[in-house]
């Protein structure tokens, strides 16, 4: 069976189910990590919203592909490993969706404005477009991503879905 094959077949499980739970899991050990006036992502309260409802809301009302969800995945990874971010529950939510919104705008061949993607991510537009200015600053404006490293991904995403 391919990997785009076994992919498929694991969407059983959704995407975004999997993305969250192995958000959360690398959150559990920075929970105890307090608000960071240095990180734009970071908020001074954690929102109510528990990250897996907020990333399958991002989902619904954006219409994402699922190879869009990896990206943003990547993105999110790739800019804690560049900036010595650490993800925690004060900036998992703004890091995602900004993250997100670069995915979608790399990724899909239609798109919404910014000023909907702010809505659905529950912030006003002045701080979507601050944050999507601060998330390509961090990611030194290279959103590239090498096919190896896409398959690397999700191949870390088939085996943690099996865990």
């Amino acid at each position: 069976m391919s990997q785009k094959e076994k992919f498929k077949d694991k969407k059983k499980k959704s995407l975004s189910l999997l993305i969250s739970k192995l958000i959360l899991e690398l959150i559990k050990s920075n929970s105890n990590i307090k608000y960071d006036p240095k990180d734009p992502f970071s908020q001074r309260k954690i929102p109510e919203i528990p990250i897996d409802y907020y990333i399958e809301r991002i989902k619904k009302y954006s219409k994402l592909d699922d190879s869009t969800l990896v990206l943003t995945l990547i993105y999110c990874d790739r800019i804690c490993g560049l900036n010595n971010l650490l993800l925690q529950p004060y900036n998992i939510h703004r890091l995602f969706i900004s993250c997100c919104l670069l995915a979608i705008k790399f990724n899909e061949d239609c798109f919404y404005t910014n000023e909907y993607y702010a809505k659905v991510g529950g912030i006003d537009l002045d701080e979507m477009n601050y944050l999507e200015r601060s998330c390509i600053e961090l990611l030194n404006f290279d959103l590239f991503v090498d096919q190896n490293l896409y398959k690397k991904y999700v191949n870390y995403l088939l085996n943690f879905s099996n865990i």
